[in-house]
């Protein structure tokens, strides 16, 4: 499978139990896209070979975390559907993660005070797969070396700032299955869109692209719409196979605004295909969530 550089959905609020969070955004570059989602050149990415696609659901639990740069000894990462918190020394980070086959795509979103400064967790944001070991997984980037191992090992104690659930591996229910569904193969006909036929600037089909509803995938792995109504942005990912994953480091709110319409697809889009110079951007039950063109093409 090859990878190349999911965020909360606008239809999920994510709601945490910590106290003294500070949600904080992060650096941006002159066009508003956070400087601190990978960096990844979406030609770039190694042809990694996975073996048969694990299923996602084991990743559900509360894990040790080791070999992480950076990490102590006593650090967890409790992964439960669709948000994560990682455990350290001062508190608790926390965010979204998304997964679509091998694919593994995450991003924070708050921290306890005493760790806000430390908010960007570098090698969290460069795991883009995972695998399994004989007693846990693997999170590796984007050439295949393990950015961290995962085993069950332990718990993290309790903390004023946090609910004593999130120092206990999650319960896995029928909501929880449904999150980490695969999505449907792309339907006979359609063609994979891979990392560099998404790059650029795209429109819905029929718009002139004027300051109207966009999304600028960048060749850094990163996506943003830069209409003021509604707006959006986070990391984007493709195997060139069809599956697609989009990851934003906050929530973004449901508005009556065309621009909310492209952020949506973009963020609820599990496949990508290409028909003729068209874009076609598919959920994960293989209905059609928006066609887009390149802008002024």
């Amino acid at each position: 499978m090859r990878f190349v550089a999911r965020s909360l959905s606008l239809a999920v609020v994510v709601v945490l139990a910590l106290a003294g969070c500070a949600a904080t955004e992060a650096d941006t570059d002159s066009s508003g896209i956070p400087l601190s989602t990978p960096a990844v050149d979406a030609t770039s990415i190694a042809s990694v070979d996975l073996g048969d696609a694990p299923d996602p659901l084991g990743l559900v639990n509360l894990w040790r975390v080791s070999g992480a740069d950076g990490e102590g000894v006593d650090t967890w990462l409790r992964v439960d559907a669709l948000y994560f918190e990682l455990w350290r020394d001062c508190g608790i980070v926390s965010g979204a993660w998304r997964t679509n086959g091998h694919m593994f795509e995450a991003s924070t979103s708050a921290a306890s005070a005493e760790c806000s400064a430390t908010m960007d967790v570098a090698w969290l944001r460069s795991a883009s797969s995972f695998r399994t070991t004989v007693d846990g997984w693997e999170l590796t980037d984007a050439v295949g070396e393990v950015v961290a191992t995962l085993t069950i090992d332990g718990a993290p104690g309790p903390i004023d700032s946090a609910a004593v659930f999130y120092t206990e591996p999650p319960v896995i229910t029928d909501a929880t299955r449904e999150a980490v569904r695969q999505p449907v193969p792309l339907a006979d006909g359609l063609v994979p869109a891979a990392g560099d036929d998404l790059i650029g600037l795209w429109v819905p089909v029929g718009d002139d692209g004027s300051g109207g509803p966009n999304v600028f995938f960048s060749q850094g792995g990163t996506w943003k719409n830069s209409a003021d109504c509604g707006g959006g942005s986070g990391t984007w990912a493709t195997d060139g196979q069809g599956a697609f994953l989009s990851s934003a480091p906050v929530s973004h709110s449901l508005v009556a605004c065309p621009t909310a319409s492209v952020t949506y697809a973009v963020e609820e889009a599990k496949s990508v295909a290409l028909d003729g110079n068209t874009l076609r951007l598919i959920d994960g039950d293989g209905t059609e969530l928006m066609q887009l063109e390149r802008a002024n093409a």
